[in-house]
């Protein structure tokens, strides 16, 4: 065939060149030939398209191709494409086995071997402290303390001579201690005894105890015995050019408009009895560890709290300095308990630091013992320290107590209670019949704080469910005058929990609120559940429990209460 060819060529690729004699078409590899080509020996050179190969002598018969790229099995080409096979190469496959074994017992790989698996462990136990610590000191959020079993509720307060079974779910009944305090005892005392009972019945005993009055050792105090001269108040009192009976040291008079000393002939003193009865001296040490150890002796048979009786009285004025009298006192003269302001014998600021030391007592053995006083606080400041209250459960028996219940003042009292007093969760006590029983017990089991019920009460279990929710045991309190006060109503809302509204209508009329437009928290509430009201609620519309009825027109029947759930409005955080 002849070499030359005529006029223009065209290749494959449709590019039309100059007449070169050097120039061929490029021929498609065949697939039979490329895979003969892979098979030949590595000594023959293959090239795809013809015009790189060049033919090269004969040796013994055998014809030499050489590729003027690289040597390999093969370089195939299709079109403007190349394939590299590449070449190929005798591979390390590793040492055998007889030859792996030589390094075994081998010293250095040894130590190389420990070196390592001892430097594993080390970095992972490092790296466990690692993740521990950082667990430990990470910011955490930590969750709220739960509520201990006083918190919980409710309580009762049991008369010793009457014979009560209490409702299984009040958690703790309060006995009165009818004996000198300090006067000791054993199992076989009656009160013990009912002790024991409750305790086999899981309800809880808070024994309320008087600490300030006994005759145990006024005997020898009164015989000026070193030892005990100074457990009780003593003063010589002041002398007159008159008589020569000496007058009481100061003005101070008990509430039986009487004066609070009484004369010893044995001692020719007076001592402080208020209450007819020698008063201790609790500045003094030796009476603070008798009335620890009165604490211990009662945790020992088996009493879970500890309430006492005229704490207000604890301490007095250690200058016996006069009581001021008390301004605007008409009709009343120096005689009497209520010419006089009380500052100098009762809410010393002092008594909270010595029930800081009761109470330690008490937190030693059991962290669920509670340290209560037996009345309202007058002063709560007194029995602070640092601004932390130290009495547990402070009595509130006023704002649910009188003859009416106006919508104005009970939530100013509210108001002044948790704000101003800033008693976080008192004891309700409430005996007003301006509201039925039922209708009463839905505001003191949802308000902050912890019931005080009568011992012969079955309890409310639907009351007692909701107020197990976290928005009552630890959510937040708003309240509010609805129906230019013709409806109290307050909220409790806590993070997570759905809300609780309850509303009161103490009035004789029937009122509808819009509680969507009242109460900044229900903007966005489109609906409300019906949870539970009192048998004086005579709307039928609101009458399906569990039903969904919408907070714009929720009516509140007179004399009634009623409970409403709802989902309240998540904040953002910041």
């Amino acid at each position: 065939m002849d070499n030359n060819v005529d006029g223009h060529k065209l290749e494959i690729s449709g590019r039309t060149v100059n007449e070169d004699p050097k120039e061929t078409y490029k021929l498609l590899a065949d697939p039979d030939m490329e895979e003969e080509a892979i098979s030949r020996p590595q000594s023959l050179v293959i090239s795809a398209d013809g015009a790189d190969e060049k033919m090269l002598a004969k040796n013994d018969g055998i014809s030499q191709y050489s590729s003027p790229t690289k040597n390999s099995i093969s370089e195939k080409f299709n079109g403007d494409s190349k394939l590299d096979i590449g070449d190929i190469k005798n591979q390390f496959v590793g040492l055998g086995k007889e030859e792996l074994m030589k390094y075994v017992n081998d010293p250095f790989w040894i130590r190389v071997r420990w070196i390592c698996f001892i430097g594993f462990w080390l970095i992972w136990a490092a790296m466990l402290v690692s993740a521990i610590l950082l667990i430990y000191w990470a910011p955490k959020c930590n969750p709220p303390p739960p509520k201990t079993w006083w918190e919980e509720g409710p309580l009762t307060e049991v008369d010793s001579s009457v014979k009560f079974q209490v409702d299984g779910n009040i958690k703790g009944v309060i006995l009165t201690w009818p004996d000198d305090t300090y006067e000791p005892f054993d199992e076989s005392h009656d009160i013990i005894k009912l002790v024991q009972s409750f305790k086999e019945n899981n309800t809880k005993v808070i024994m309320d105890i008087e600490p300030i009055v006994s005759t145990k050792w006024f005997e020898r105090s009164e015989e000026n015995d070193p030892e005990f001269s100074d457990y009780y108040i003593w003063s010589a009192g002041k002398s007159t050019l008159t008589s020569n009976d000496p007058l009481p040291p100061n003005n101070w008079v008990n509430q039986n408009n009487t004066s609070s000393w009484r004369y010893s002939q044995k001692r020719k003193q007076f001592y402080y009895s208020p209450f007819d009865k020698p008063h201790l001296n609790f500045r003094n040490e030796e009476v603070v560890h008798k009335f620890n150890e009165v604490i211990l002796s009662f945790l020992s048979a088996n009493v879970s709290g500890i309430r006492l009786r005229n704490a207000a009285f604890l301490l007095i004025d250690p200058n016996l300095e006069d009581e001021p009298i008390r301004p605007g006192t008409r009709g009343l003269d120096h005689t009497q308990y209520g010419f006089y302001i009380h500052s100098k014998t009762e809410n010393l600021l002092e008594i909270g630091e010595l029930l800081k030391k009761f109470k330690r007592v008490l937190r030693n053995v059991t962290e669920q013992a509670p340290l209560m006083v037996a009345s309202d606080l007058g002063n709560p400041e007194a029995f602070k320290v640092n601004d932390t209250l130290i009495v547990d459960l402070p009595l509130e028996s006023h704002l649910f107590s009188k003859t009416s219940l106006l919508v104005n003042e009970t939530a100013n009292g509210l108001n002044y209670i948790f704000n101003i007093e800033k008693l976080s969760w008192p004891l309700w006590k409430a005996t007003t019949k301006a509201l039925p029983k039922d209708s009463l017990d839905m505001i003191i089991y949802l308000l902050p704080g912890t019931p005080l019920v009568d011992p012969s009460e079955v309890i409310n279990k639907t009351l007692l469910k909701i107020r197990s929710g976290g928005s009552v045991m630890r959510g937040s309190c708003s309240i509010y005058t609805l129906q230019n006060d013709t409806v109290f109503a307050f909220t409790r809302e806590y993070r997570g929990s759905p809300g609780i509204l309850v509303a009161t209508n103490p009035t004789d009329d029937a009122v509808t609120v819009d509680f969507k437009a009242a109460i900044p928290s229900f903007v966005d509430v489109e609906q409300v559940t019906i949870r539970t009201f009192s048998s004086s609620y005579n709307e039928t519309s609101f009458m399906d429990i569990n039903g969904k009825r919408p907070p714009t027109a929720v009516p509140v029947t007179a004399k009634s209460t009623i409970v409403l759930e709802y989902v309240p409005k998540v904040e953002d955080e910041e």
